[in-house]
């Protein structure tokens, strides 16, 4: 994929593929962040007594412009200004020639501060969400409450490079290299912290590992507090996190626990539902807002209880910033519903798929009170396509019986039996959020046909797997040769999209314009002057569909639906597990290269499996992709396992245990302390059961009937 070449003194904007860490040039120096000790705190000062020549400690005073970096209503301090809000905070930076001598001289940096009291609980951002529907009137009618909370803190991690950024300024250019995702914001906050011109700043994207997290905006951080060094030293000056603060300060998505109270008729229908979710924000968190919209939309899955009522907070905490994760965000809701809808199956004794197919928005008699309008049409025919191939429905009551009566019989023997469980999960992933606060404007992309018969498409880099899509839709609409079709990722400075990469690149909105692009070049073609160039915007109309103020409409621009079965073998001695099985269907629209997506899912599945137990993997023999064919637009499914997975998962591990498993990631011991506490319970109620009188024999203990 190459593009037109600019001069050098034109070119702001360079795609490289290129790690910035391998990155080296004469008279480096590296740098090292100083980060603080205590959680809460005002800072006084901080210090070095006896740096060597050519060594440099900077901090907030030593940044020439603002010293704060902005993203949406945010303002987070490019260095500690003085309160303290998190562990770790940075609130300094050692720059010098040799990293491992920079590493010693952290030890001796002097910092004094003052603690204080942690600030109350700050709500973020809140969504209240209930029908018009009698809600407490309904609840009181319920023939069945089940209540449980739910959390699941698993997220996408990285293992290749750390984020940071190589910085230098020559002829009048800061020249920034770095694995940015938001490249408006990045030359934005540059240019306000460095005051140096938009059109003067050079920005390199290097080789990223993986969207989404916080590389989405503290990248920018990141990259100032470097280019600020390289400007001070009048050196290049290059910053690589540790694995250590990946993990702890850019890997860390928001903590959310949501609790399900939800009142059913004997028939198993969902009459009220009320939901409560509450969100870690951390120190700073611009995304609340849109945390808190998109685990609302979610919360009921594609379900219909008479009555709902959502409320949703995130509060600011003492602990590192927290961003969304597009690909993971709306994953806590679907485990929270899921599983709980697995629990009530259990309590009512209806079949889990019949309990879904019941409350289902299309269900018959069960019309709409939610404000959200989602695509649902093919609901039960993936339901019915995952549960036929996994024989989930015969092997769900084989383990059911067994599950009754698990804690009257000794499981811990070596010679016991495998436990085994099964658990039904489904869940949509919702592309293009009408309501999004991270754009302006709308998502455009711009085709241009030459008079050389070749065809460049303006728009950032994509992934191998869509730009082999694109270049099938190129080759189908306009017969135009893949050796011709060319990536243009030219933008000129400060005119890059406002929306970061992950939106930008949505498959969906993106190759809708670029189907729409080709069909007009092929219709013009004949009569128009080469060069033609068609640009295509997603319609403003499509976003008027969804109401902000009055959160009722159409949430997403388009949505996929997938169905997943997980079958679970548990070692009654040592507690592990092993999961047999893994089935898959999804309704992913059309799908260009089926290849492509059952990679990208598979390649999901592992990710997942990784993260399901902390610091260990789980294994699985067997994984089953399949799609229902459709003749819809392409939709975004790559990380649609993270809706799913993880709540099969922990489905099929409770009914195993015939105990309750509300939480993800499992450490070591989670399961082994859930059956002793299970079995306690058990063995507390049959005491009780038979030293309970007969009706008859007043005081006479009941025995063998528990």
């Amino acid at each position: 994929m190459c593009a037109k070449r600019k001069t050098a003194r034109q070119k702001r904007l360079i795609f490289s593929n290129d790690f910035y860490s391998d990155l080296e040039a004469d008279g480096m120096l590296y740098a090292v962040l100083i980060r603080s000790p205590v959680s809460v705190a005002t800072l006084v000062s901080v210090s070095h007594p006896d740096l060597p020549p050519g060594y440099h400690l900077f901090s907030a005073a030593d940044v020439m412009g603002k010293k704060t970096i902005t993203t949406l209503d945010e303002e987070m301090p490019v260095f500690c200004t003085g309160e303290i809000r998190y562990k770790g905070e940075p609130i300094g930076m050692l720059v010098g020639a040799d990293e491992k001598k920079l590493h010693e001289l952290m030890g001796d940096v002097e910092i004094r501060y003052e603690e204080r009291m942690n600030d109350p609980k700050e709500v973020l951002a809140e969504r209240v969400v209930q029908t018009e529907g009698p809600f407490d009137d309904l609840s009181a009618q319920a023939t069945i409450t089940v209540e449980e909370t739910w959390a699941c803190d698993i997220h996408p991690q990285s293992y290749t490079e750390p984020n940071g950024a190589f910085c230098f300024f020559k002829a009048g250019v800061l020249h920034v290299l770095t694995p940015t995702q938001w490249l408006s914001h990045l030359r934005t906050s540059l240019s306000a912290v460095t005051g140096i011109d938009k059109e003067s700043i050079a920005i390199t994207r290097t080789q990223i590992s993986r969207m989404d997290t916080n590389t989405l905006w503290i990248n920018s951080q990141l990259a100032a507090q470097t280019a600020v060094c390289a400007l001070l030293t009048k050196k290049p000056v290059k910053l690589v996190l540790t694995r250590h603060e990946q993990q702890t300060y850019i890997e860390n998505a928001a903590p959310v626990a949501i609790t399900h109270k939800t009142a059913l008729n004997a028939d198993g229908e969902i009459i009220a539902a009320d939901v409560a979710i509450t969100v870690d924000g951390g120190a700073y968190n611009p995304f609340a807002r849109e945390c808190i919209d998109r685990l609302c939309i979610a919360a009921c899955n594609v379900y219909q209880p008479k009555a709902v009522r959502i409320r949703a907070q995130a509060f600011r905490s003492a602990t590192p910033p927290r961003s969304i994760d597009l690909a993971t965000i709306d994953g806590n809701a679907f485990f929270a519903i899921e599983n709980h809808l697995q629990k009530i199956a259990g309590v009512t004794g209806i079949a889990p798929l019949e309990l879904r197919k019941k409350n289902c928005r299309t269900a018959p008699r069960r019309k709409s009170s939610l404000p959200f309008q989602l695509n649902g049409e093919n609901t039960t025919s993936v339901l019915d396509a995952v549960c036929r191939s996994s024989d989930f429905n015969r092997k769900y009551i084989a383990y059911h019986l067994n599950e009754a009566n698990h804690y009257a019989h000794d499981n811990n023997s070596p010679f016991s039996p495998p436990l085994r469980g099964t658990g039904l999960a489904c869940g949509f992933a919702g592309s293009g959020f009408n309501g999004t606060t991270l754009t302006r404007s709308s998502p455009s992309l711009e085709v241009t046909l030459e008079t050389d018969g070749r065809l460049y498409i303006h728009a950032l880099p994509t992934s191998r797997s869509v730009w082999n899509i694109w270049q099938t839709i190129v080759t189908d609409t306009l017969g135009i040769e893949r050796s011709n079709i060319v990536l243009n990722p030219d933008f000129e400075a400060g005119r890059e999209p406002d929306s970061p990469d992950t939106l930008h690149s949505n498959i969906s909105s993106m190759t809708h314009l670029l189907r729409g692009a080709c069909e007009t070049i092929r219709r013009k073609k004949g009569s128009a002057t080469l060069p033609l160039t068609v640009k295509k915007t997603v319609s403003a109309t499509k976003r008027k569909l969804w109401d902000k103020e009055q959160f009722t409409g159409v949430p997403f621009q388009s949505s996929a639906f997938a169905a997943c079965v997980v079958e679970v073998e548990l070692d009654p001695s040592t507690y592990r597990e092993h999961i047999r099985g893994i089935w898959m269907v999804v309704d992913g629209g059309k799908i260009l290269s089926t290849h492509a997506a059952e990679s990208s899912l598979r390649s999901s599945i592992q990710q997942i499996l990784h993260e399901l137990v902390e610091d260990d993997t789980v294994r699985c023999d067997t994984i089953h992709v399949q799609f229902i064919q459709s003749d819809d637009e392409p939709k975004q499914i790559g990380d649609i396992a993270y809706t799913v997975l993880p709540a099969a998962f922990t489905a099929a591990v409770s009914q195993s245990l015939a105990a309750t498993l509300a939480r993800l990631p499992l450490q070591n011991d989670t399961l082994y302390k859930l059956t002793q506490k299970a079995q306690r319970l058990y063995d507390e109620k049959t005491s009780a059961l038979q030293k309970e009188p007969t009706a008859e024999t007043p005081g006479h203990n009941q025995q063998g009937d528990a």
